[in-house]
């Protein structure tokens, strides 16, 4: 970082005056070596538009930029100011469970990984600089644990100045659970619904980072899966007739990039009236709808057996809803009736997770939906 303003004095002027050398030892040497060559030119990077080299925390107040294009620039637009280097999740195609850090910075090409603005080779100590994460397209997480995180920052070094700004296009999301199965056997449940995973994972641990979305960008986290529908059983007193049964509908799938898939509906045998249906599918804010159980009736002696409905899948960083138990009446029974219970719909996931000894990041202009303080990354 270049030289701080320091003792200001009435009229604003700092005691401690800077050298052309310290800014060329920041930010590296242009091709003519005039302050004027440091302005970037119309520089557009993902969704950030007329790009600085350095902004917001500059100057003799340290919260100014670096001019741009044709404006005046001076000595002490330069004090406070950081090297940038910008990590490319702004280009090429959408991905899934990514590590700033590992997967970008460290590569061994900057193209399509990183840019360093102003030109120049990337630090390898990042103290002193500032490190923006954009994120300008889809970025989904994994199934199966609600501390599965999308895109991980990765850890920097001490006094790093990590930020990751979300552009109108990007989205950072957790995975949503998958439904659960629905109760298909004698003496069977409906099967829990699956956790929904998490959007953005915080590995920085030295400062908060500072986070922020334009327009449409988003951080939500995966919404849990819907819990299977409970079944059903008995035999009618009736002589001769046969046992009925009736399976419980699957749950519907949480929300979330990927979304999660809508449980079977359950596959006991026996014949029925009314087909189980399995649980829609979730979407990448909406979860799925649970099915509907099967129903079997028992003609005049009026035995009616339905399986449960399963839950709904939660929409983002929602939980799933449980499965309905099932339901029997009318009639005399030989055996049974035997209801079953549906089962729990999935807790969501998070939109921001940090690990333990992180400190809870800045997210006053970002928007997200789901829990930015929970710990546990993975």
């Amino acid at each position: 970082m270049a030289l701080q303003a320091s003792n200001l004095d009435g009229e604003g002027t700092p005691q401690n005056s800077m050298s052309f050398a310290q800014i060329e030892a920041e930010f590296g040497q242009n091709s003519g070596r005039t302050l004027g060559n440091y302005r970037m030119n119309n520089l557009d990077v993902g969704n950030l538009t007329e790009v600085p080299l350095d902004r917001d925390g500059c100057g003799l107040s340290a919260n100014g930029s670096i001019p741009v294009d044709n404006q005046e620039i001076k000595f002490s637009d330069f004090y406070s100011a950081r090297l940038n280097v910008i990590v490319d999740f702004h280009s090429g195609s959408n991905e899934n469970r990514v590590n700033a850090k590992t997967d970008r910075y460290n590569a061994a090409s900057a193209s399509g990984n990183y840019l360093v603005v102003g030109g120049g080779s990337k630090p390898t100590n990042t103290s002193g600089k500032k490190i923006i994460i954009h994120v300008n397209k889809e970025i989904g997480s994994a199934k199966g644990n609600v501390q599965n995180c999308a895109l991980r920052t990765g850890s920097w070094d001490s006094g790093t100045d990590l930020r990751v700004e979300v552009g109108n296009s990007g989205i950072i999301a957790g995975a949503g659970g998958d439904g659960g199965e629905g109760g298909g056997s004698e003496d069977s449940n409906g099967v829990a619904g699956g956790v929904g995973s998490s959007g953005l994972g915080i590995d920085y641990t030295h400062a908060a980072v500072i986070v922020t979305t334009e327009g449409n960008g988003k951080l939500i986290g995966g919404g849990g899966g819907g819990g299977g529908g409970g079944h059903a059983s008995g035999r009618p007193e009736s002589a001769g007739k046969p046992f009925m049964r009736a399976d419980g509908g699957g749950g519907g799938g949480g929300a979330g990039i990927p979304a999660g898939d809508g449980g079977e509906h359950g596959e006991g045998e026996g014949e029925i009236e009314r087909a189980p249906q399995d649980g829609g599918e979730g979407g990448e804010l909406t979860g799925g709808l649970g099915g509907v159980g099967s129903e079997r009736n028992r003609g005049g002696e009026g035995n009616n057996l339905e399986g449960g409905t399963g839950g709904n899948g939660g929409n983002a960083a929602s939980a799933g809803t449980a499965g309905a138990s099932s339901s029997a009446g009318g009639g005399e029974w030989e055996h049974g009736p035997f209801n079953h219970n549906g089962s729990n719909g999935g807790n969501a996931g998070s939109a921001i997770r940090r690990v333990s000894g992180a400190p809870s990041p800045n997210t006053s202009g970002a928007s997200t939906t789901g829990s930015t303080t929970a710990t546990g990354v993975a």
